[in-house]
């Protein structure tokens, strides 16, 4: 049977790890509200190499203000413009665990399917993505999964914006 935005919710909720899928790949994502499967994402990342940058991912600028605060002004321009994957780091995080409060890495979805199950859900998701089509040789992977890949995985684009609206690009 294939689980409903619904189900994937109840799962996150229950602060299980789910695999997802979008454009940028498969990725392991939790609930960033639930302390338990923060800790548990974090653990499975400490054995990756190179480590994916965890990362916020929300469905448009809307929820900036869950995570940030205050929100850079051309923050809100570059997540709801972009049309490409694009990763924005930010500081002053808020309602996040302790190791994300300093920089909060945020990504919007393209994916169709994964904006409904954010929309479902009402919150962003943490995630590790793994930019690849793949799932991580030795990972195991979650019993729950959602969303779709796409014919050709897109890396999404880094920068980091400063309090006063600074850009550096750390990946372009």
């Amino acid at each position: 049977m294939t689980p409903t935005p619904r189900d994937i919710v109840a799962e996150l909720r229950q602060g299980r790890l789910i695999r997802l899928a979008d454009e940028t790949g498969v990725s392991l994502a939790c609930d960033p509200g639930h302390a338990e499967a923060v800790e548990h994402l974090l653990d499975v990342r400490k054995d990756l190499v190179p480590a994916p940058l965890p990362t916020i991912l929300i469905t448009d600028s809307g929820q900036l203000n869950l995570y940030v605060r205050p929100v850079p002004d051309v923050a809100w321009d570059l997540i709801d413009f972009a049309e490409t994957p694009l990763t924005v780091l930010l500081s002053n995080g808020v309602n996040l665990p302790e190791a994300f409060r300093a920089q909060v890495p945020v990504r919007k979805t393209l994916s169709e399917p994964v904006r409904k199950l954010i929309g479902a859900f009402g919150r962003g998701l943490l995630t590790l993505p793994f930019e690849d089509a793949e799932w991580p040789v030795g990972l195991a992977k979650p019993p729950v999964s959602w969303g779709e890949l796409p014919a050709k995985i897109q890396l999404p684009r880094i920068m980091e914006l400063g309090p006063k609206g600074e850009v550096a690009f750390l990946r372009k």
